[in-house]
């Protein structure tokens, strides 16, 4: 007898959204950097930039929703029900399930979420009345499965809804006999748990403070500056002079880094076996900034 059973939410079209979007904006930010280097100062360097900073916060946010979904699943035992999706961590004991159906059976007073996407219904939203909310934990909005405890609902996406109905309906009757406590891990919470390690809260700002430093350098010398010269050719002559206003590719390109950097970090911070990686990562953007640095000195 199976004394647990888990369930994934659908994935495949979420991966290939997700991994289309990432391409595509990473793409679209790579040519629109490249055009940006090469074209004149005035509005047109402005407008090629555009894509490249857009890409700068969409792409690890949509990285970190990708791996939130490569690590959600839906978590039946005989005493608990436990609903993880990325960072975030629902343990309900099985005494507080008062019930389970299908969304299309009450569908008429639920809300989805306003933002969504294929892999992404993620959300909270209030009932009619304002005394209930329901947390969507899902990857669709087809087949979904609403559970009911005191004062909050949850909807879920399972795979197959009927197997996870009849797993729900095994364990009731078994009854539970050693229930958890009550348990919530939200990313707020795991970012606090991460800024109380010296450690991580060290690199981070370090960090920052290293970005921060090739921002503010790369703003000071460009006024300053009609052209400047990027080292020399493979034959030894001087490269062409390009505008000085392109020493802020440096910071912008730094920012990105950073930012990958961060929420990739983040993701592996709340194992153990894998927060070395994510000291690392940290630790990484901190080079990357003195490399950005010392090519600022050079070309100075």
């Amino acid at each position: 007898m199976n004394n647990e059973f888990v369930f994934y939410p659908p994935k495949r079209a979420g991966i290939i959204f997700h991994l289309t979007a990432i391409a595509a904006l990473t793409l679209g930010g790579a040519w629109g950097l490249w055009q940006a280097v090469h074209a004149s100062v005035g509005p047109t360097f402005l407008l090629y930039l555009l894509p490249f900073l857009a890409a700068v916060p969409l792409v690890p946010f949509l990285i970190y929703r990708l791996n939130n979904l490569e690590n959600a699943n839906y978590t039946l035992e005989r005493d608990s029900l436990r609903l993880r999706w990325g960072l975030r961590l629902e343990v309900i004991p099985m005494a507080e399930v008062q019930w389970i159906r299908p969304y299309s059976d009450i569908k008429g007073s639920l809300r989805l979420p306003h933002l969504r996407w294929p892999g992404a219904l993620l959300g909270t939203r209030r009932l009619p009345g304002g005394t209930t909310s329901i947390e969507y934990l899902a990857a669709q909005a087809r087949s979904l499965l609403v559970i009911a405890t005191p004062g909050r609902l949850y909807a879920i996406s399972p795979a197959n809804p009927d197997e996870f109905l009849q797993a729900y309906q095994h364990f009731t009757e078994l009854g539970s006999l050693l229930p958890p406590a009550h348990q919530s891990v939200h990313p707020t919470i795991v970012v606090s748990r991460l800024w109380q390690n010296r450690p991580a809260r060290y690199l981070i700002l370090a960090g920052a403070l290293s970005g921060l430093a090739v921002l503010v350098w790369a703003s000071l010398a460009t006024p300053g500056l009609e052209q400047v010269y990027l080292g020399f050719a493979p034959d030894g002559t001087p490269r062409p002079p390009i505008p000085s206003i392109r020493l802020m590719m440096l910071p912008i390109l730094n920012s990105f880094t950073y930012f990958v950097n961060l929420f990739l970090g983040m993701s592996l911070f709340r194992r153990r076996e894998t927060q070395a990686l994510a000291y690392l990562l940290w630790g990484a953007s901190i080079f990357v900034s003195i490399l950005f640095l010392t090519a600022i000195y050079f070309i100075l």
